[in-house]
């Protein structure tokens, strides 16, 4: 009976939370601790949770001044006293087999991490996309998202894994050491994450603009900082990873951004790439097969960009009809 500490940062979620909360008090599997961390929020919520903590003996609502999604998951890894770690988002939900269905798998074997994939849920309850993972090697680094996977809470702490505190992808300071540093992972094909898409929110439909506030340089600084430290850099998935990365964010500020800012963004960044990474150019993840799990529209990005020199063209078209 392995103890479960499951992590949930909460900040203005009063329309949710109890949806999420509830979610988690009604698994299958019992052995959990819930920590909660009120991360000033302005509306009700640390009332819901203090509502729950009351009623619930598992729940450990904690409260702070305003610090970020990640340094609050930084702390929530301190406050867990449990064998492994689960991250939930404040208005998403999950089935009620899913911590079972994890802590399953750990029969087999102690595994550090464990893989799962999600659905996308909507405001009408609706199923808008599905993620089943296939037990290849490169769908461990499908979900940047740290939820839909169970960390072994010894695995963290020795590796040291942590949340950057930055402004864009810090969850892939997390995640992407955490499935690369241990080759006792396991992926499976389950299902149990509801990840709720809010298309009543305006941040799921505007693109952001490249500026200096936006800490995308220091991501890719720090990231490659933790890799080379831990002797990652020469992985082809991280190589990979790497260049997937830079043009996912060529996308994401294609639109607010105007075409010569974005194109010397794409010559500064992909100069960054050859600085790093000297040979990307012939990683041998870069094919229309390859690599087996990545989805096919990322592949074929990749080697448009990499191979047919097409950035120009594709990221003209994208800020036209995209």
């Amino acid at each position: 009976m392995y103890k479960v500490s499951i992590i949930i940062p909460v900040y203005n979620a009063e329309k949710y939370l109890e949806r999420c909360m509830d979610s988690l008090l009604n698994q299958t599997y019992k052995n959990i601790e819930i920590i909660a961390i009120n991360d000033g929020s302005k509306d009700h919520s640390l009332d819901i949770l203090k509502k729950y903590q009351k009623e619930n003996k598992n729940v450990k609502v904690y409260t702070q001044e305003n610090i970020g999604i990640s340094k609050t998951r930084n702390r929530g890894i301190k406050y867990a006293t449990g064998d492994y770690i689960m991250f939930v988002d404040n208005d998403d939900f999950l089935d009620n087999d899913y911590i079972k269905t994890y802590i399953n798998e750990l029969k087999e074997r102690k595994y550090d991490v464990i893989i799962g994939g999600y659905r996308r849920v909507n405001t009408q309850n609706k199923t808008i996309k599905k993620v089943r993972l296939k037990n290849k090697e490169w769908c461990a680094y499908m979900i940047v998202a740290p939820w839909a996977k169970l960390y072994k809470r010894e695995y963290i702490k020795e590796k040291k894994l942590e949340f950057l505190n930055s402004n864009i992808g810090e969850d892939i300071y997390f995640t992407l050491p955490a499935v690369s540093l241990s080759e006792n992972i396991k992926i499976i094909s389950y299902i149990g994450y509801n990840w709720f898409y809010n298309d009543e929110s305006v941040s799921n439909t505007i693109h952001k603009e490249i500026k200096k506030e936006l800490q995308f340089e220091f991501l890719l600084n720090s990231l490659y900082k933790k890799v080379q430290k831990e002797n990652l850099s020469k992985n082809t998935y991280i190589e990979y990873y790497f260049i997937k990365t830079i043009i996912w964010f060529l996308f994401y500020t294609c639109k607010k951004t105007n075409i010569s800012e974005l194109l010397e963004a794409k010559i500064y960044y992909f100069q960054w790439l050859e600085k790093n990474f000297k040979n990307y150019q012939k990683n041998k993840n870069i094919r229309l097969y390859k690599p087996q799990g990545e989805k096919l529209i990322n592949k074929i990005l990749v080697y448009s960009f990499v191979k047919l020199n097409l950035s120009v063209p594709l990221l003209k078209l994208y800020k036209r009809i995209g």
